[in-house]
């Protein structure tokens, strides 16, 4: 199917944000931590909007000089509640009438204006780890490294960063502090 795009969003330096960006949590993806990245991820509301920014400094050869590089996701704010509502949906026993369909791997809804989706995955989480993607199905993926491509922006997370390592507790988090009107 096919869904209407929305311009980029511009990258932000999640060490030095602009103006009116709210820092609302971290979170490192320790299964793809190794001895040259540590991979920290931060949240960040703006404007109605939850944007997910990484900085990470890339240096491939020791000739060559490094540079930094930025991955980014943005949804409306309200995707938070709805990523977790969505995540329960898939431990609901079969029959529940709110149940992942069976055969489902993907659920897709409208979320104040923007299309979202939660994706099971096999590797979501890296090599044999599996997870789920948060999809905004109206944004395109983009990276300072990769060039912007036709893929909807997947905000892939195994199983242990999200159960074990508290990032789905900061989803959870982060749903409740907008519904208190902190953001």
């Amino acid at each position: 199917m096919q869904y209407s795009k929305l311009p980029p969003w511009p990258f932000i330096d999640p060490e030095l944000p602009p103006e009116g960006y709210l820092k609302i949590g971290e979170s490192t993806d320790r299964a793809r931590i190794s001895d040259k990245l540590i991979p920290v991820w931060h949240f960040f509301a703006y404007e109605k909007h939850l944007i997910i920014s990484i900085k990470n400094w890339i240096q491939i050869d020791e000739s060559e000089p490094g540079e930094y590089v930025f991955g980014q996701y943005e949804y409306p704010i309200a995707g938070a509640r709805w990523f977790v509502d969505t995540i329960e949906r898939f431990f609901l026993p079969p029959d529940h009438p709110n149940a992942v369909p069976r055969g489902e791997i993907t659920i897709e809804e409208p979320v104040d204006g923007e299309v979202l989706g939660v994706t099971r995955g096999a590797w979501f989480g890296g090599q044999y780890i599996p997870g789920y993607s948060f999809d905004n199905l109206n944004r395109i993926e983009h990276s300072s490294v990769l060039p912007e491509g036709a893929f909807c922006q997947m905000f892939k997370m195994g199983d242990p960063w999200l159960f074990e390592d508290g990032l789905f507790d900061l989803f959870k988090e982060i749903a409740e502090r907008h519904e208190r009107g902190e953001f």
